[in-house]
């Protein structure tokens, strides 16, 4: 029996794709230390929202978030004002 279908291997007509960065580069980029302290803020104030009973807003669970690490001072004059 012979096969009817082609050949060709399946991305040989497939255009080639580059792969996009996960985060900006060049001017305006993040330096390591800061892209791992924003990692460091976006999983902790993941965490807080996720244990949270009240159900913390991300705004909220970010400021917080930046309290325990140390970045920001405690206090809620900036919470809720919109």
């Amino acid at each position: 029996m012979t096969n009817l279908e082609p050949t060709t291997p399946p991305d040989q007509w497939d255009p080639p794709r580059r792969e996009r960065p996960h985060r900006r580069t060049g001017p305006g980029g993040l330096t390591p230390e800061q892209l791992a302290l924003a990692d460091d803020l976006h999983t902790r104030a993941l965490a807080l929202r996720a244990a949270s009973e009240e159900g913390l807003s991300i705004r909220e669970a970010v400021h917080l978030a930046a309290v325990q690490l140390g970045l920001e001072q405690p206090g809620a004059s900036d919470i809720g004002a919109s």
